[in-house]
């Protein structure tokens, strides 16, 4: 880890934990042509002559710091050497936990000036639009991140703590007061909750919509440029791995609906895993169910899609058919068997799959979340899900291993050859 000397602008390299000395960290909107580790000029930051946005929010952190009895701070814009993309990676997969050690973060909004009035604390100049910061991606782990949190106006002027600010915080990006005060740490909230309060959020690079998510997920990935919108998928592979939190596939289709693909399947029909984090808008009121274990040990991503090992009895009723059939000739047990089969495959074409998160229903009252599947023309071990704009609820509990010891895997199909319309979107600063 780089920080920079709160009194001399010079770096030094702290590569253990250990030895690391108390520090305080930036967050911060990005301005055009902001000052790098390339080109930060140590004579230019204690000329006091030399003055330009950028050089005075590196000076005025610095002086915020020496006052709070800091010798060291760490800037992202500077303290980074983005020539290099191994400590680039490096950086994003280290970057929540630095913000999560640093003695305080200051989070500096530029486009906000404090006129004392309570109400329009986070409002930009000029405008009843909130402040630019909470709009961006990377800002998101830098909320939650820190022990302590104090913002910023745009000259500077100290508008108050995080803690102190929650109920005004959660107004402006719906994470609940709980979260941001110390009542309760974030991470007890589900991971669609977590999803949802990035869904609405922007970044330069389409990819760090996925990256800056890392810390606050708890798992790690390999930065890949270039990749667009696969980095989300990616990123729900690896909590696929690492959690059981069904939660993950409590999403919803927003905005211009789901992209095109090589499947020919109806407009509202997709795979558990969502296409893009927006689907996530409407799950912040989603929570994590008990941690029952499903049959088989659970779920699984595989090539093609995700496996589900069910309980024969949830949705298959063929040893039934086969026991009767077994008692008649066999020449009108077979006609039986696979008329029965004909008519199931006819008939039973949806099926509710209750998972294992909840939410409240209009009464209050917890409920299972369920999703809707579709059976695939491949047979019954395959299926799709289907009206991906609902969510149904009801008192069904998921299987569990201790109740239905058979199981049947079924493949609910994730679609291939996804393209996606160009989105232009101004030219930005990475926050």
């Amino acid at each position: 880890m780089r920080l920079l000397n709160a009194t001399t602008y010079t770096f030094r390299e702290f590569r253990q934990r250990e030895s690391r000395p108390r520090y305080a960290i930036l967050s911060h909107r990005w301005f055009d042509e902001e000052i790098t580790y390339a080109t930060l000029n140590f004579s230019e930051l204690q000329d006091s002559d030399s003055r330009s946005p950028q050089i005075d929010k590196i000076r005025n952190t610095c002086r915020v710091a020496r006052e709070e009895k800091l010798e060291w701070v760490w800037i992202d814009s500077c303290c980074i050497n983005k020539d290099s993309s191994e400590e680039l990676n490096r950086s994003i997969n280290s970057m929540f936990k630095w913000y999560q050690e640093a003695e305080i973060c200051y989070a500096y909004l530029s486009d906000v000036v404090s006129l004392g009035q309570e109400m329009a604390t986070f409002k930009r100049s000029g405008s009843e639009k909130d402040s630019e910061w909470f709009e961006r991606g990377w800002t998101l782990q830098e909320l939650l991140a820190p022990r302590e949190v104090k913002f910023f106006d745009m000259k500077w002027v100290f508008l108050g703590k995080r803690a102190d600010l929650a109920t005004k915080i959660e107004s402006v990006t719906g994470i609940e007061a709980r979260f941001l005060d110390g009542s309760e740490a974030f991470r007890t909230a589900s991971i669609a909750t977590r999803l949802s309060w990035q869904a609405t959020r922007k970044t330069t690079e389409e990819e760090d919509m996925a990256y800056s998510l890392l810390g606050i997920l708890g798992v790690s990935l390999v930065p890949t440029y270039g990749e667009g919108k696969q980095s989300f998928m990616k990123l729900q592979q690896e909590l696929l791995k690492s959690y059981r939190d069904e939660s993950i596939f409590a999403w919803t289709i927003m905005g211009q609906g789901l992209p095109r693909h090589d499947r020919p399947w109806a407009q509202d029909q997709w795979g558990l895993l969502a296409p893009w984090i927006d689907c996530f808008k409407n799950s912040r009121d989603v929570f994590t169910g008990e941690m029952l274990e499903r049959p088989a040990g659970g779920i699984e991503r595989i090539a093609g899609g995700v496996k589900f090992p069910m309980p024969i009895g949830e949705f298959n009723y063929e040893p039934w058919y086969a026991l009767l059939s077994s008692l008649l000739p066999p020449l009108v047990g077979a006609y039986i068997w696979w008329g029965v089969k004909a008519y199931r495959h006819k008939h039973q074409q949806e099926w509710s799959l209750s998972l294992n998160c909840r939410k409240k229903d209009r009464s209050g009252e917890f409920k299972w979340i369920q999703v809707f599947l579709c059976r695939d023309s491949h047979g019954d071990e395959f299926w799709r899900r289907c009206r991906c704009g609902d969510l149904g609820l009801t008192n069904r509990r998921p299987p569990t291993w201790n109740r239905w010891p058979r199981t049947k895997d079924i493949t609910i199909i994730q679609p291939t050859g996804v393209w996606w319309s160009v989105e232009t979107e101004p030219s930005a600063s990475r926050h």
